[in-house]
């Protein structure tokens, strides 16, 4: 009896096994649909101090880091209560909501957005004081994740420098500067300007001399106590310091060699400061010069 019953058991088991070999298999699972992922930075500078308030520029850069583009995005950005935007953000934004929409089109998988800058004007505090911002980014596409979709940056209020490096003198203007093919002198002319609110400790202007020029005899002259190394291609000169609101000019004998007509060329300069700044992205100028026939005798 245990046996025949142990034997029918088995064919049992083997016709089963045998129809589930005869099933057709179970269709596989379909992948999810790709899908976009936003992940924003923002970066911020400090706060300077000014009569109304404080001043912070902020840069919010938004990347496509997923696997499906986007066709929208916006950014929303939080601020201390009392703050405005100042000028015209590089988006288009709404000047009550701080709600930003990307102009520049869509975002590829893999891609960035034209980054969102733009400047904003906090309420007054006292220096050392410490506003935290925040910028959130969003799109009507399906995302991976919201999770890298905010960032914070903090700004701390001070009274900051702010140089910026003009090609002549103070208020222009600023054109090409004639020279004879045959060569001869040239005299470019830079100016250090402070926009900030903070005194510079101590100018440092470094002019590169283009292939050919070489220094004048004549010292560099300036309105205000400039000391300069000629003794290489780089001219450094140096002053300070530079209050909040002043300029300090400084004008470089050189002699350019010969050229052709319309041939131009640049003489660049490059302004530092050891003190902290507002802003650094204003330290370049370019002071250029355009080869005439001389006129005729």
């Amino acid at each position: 009896m245990t046996s025949h019953r142990t034997l029918r058991t088995g064919l049992a088991l083997l016709s089963l096994a045998a129809s589930a070999a005869l099933l057709p298999a179970a269709p596989a699972a379909a992948a999810p649909p790709p899908r976009a992922d936003l992940q924003l930075t923002l970066t911020t500078t400090s706060a300077m101090i000014t009569s109304t308030g404080a001043r912070v520029r902020l840069v919010a850069a938004v990347d496509n880091i997923g696997a499906a583009g986007v066709e929208d995005i916006t950014v929303a950005i939080k601020a201390p209560a009392g703050s405005r935007i100042v000028g015209d953000p590089s988006w288009s934004c709404d000047y009550s909501t701080f709600v930003c929409t990307n102009i520049y089109g869509p975002v590829a998988a893999g891609g960035s957005a034209e980054p969102l800058r733009m400047y904003l004007e906090l309420p007054a505090a006292p220096a050392g004081t410490v506003a935290v911002l925040a910028a959130t980014a969003s799109t009507s596409a399906r995302e991976a994740t919201r999770t890298n979709n905010t960032d914070e940056a903090a700004a701390t209020y001070a009274y900051l420098p702010d140089l910026s490096l003009l090609p002549g003198p103070d208020g222009g203007p600023w054109t090409e500067t004639e020279v004879a093919t045959t060569g001869g002198s040239i005299n470019p002319t830079f100016t250090v300007r402070n926009d900030g609110t903070g005194e510079a400790a101590e100018l440092r202007l470094a002019v590169e001399m283009p292939a050919g020029v070489t220094p004048d005899i004549a010292p560099p002259a300036g309105n205000t106590n400039w000391q300069c190394d000629l003794s290489g291609n780089l001219v450094v000169c140096t002053a300070g310091p530079l209050a909040a609101g002043g300029t300090a000019s400084i004008s470089i004998p050189m002699v350019a060699p010969a050229g052709t007509a319309d041939q131009t060329f640049a003489v660049h300069g490059t302004v530092t400061t050891p003190s902290p700044q507002w802003r650094s992205d204003r330290a370049d100028a370019d002071v250029w010069f355009r080869y005439v026939e001389p006129p005729a005798a």
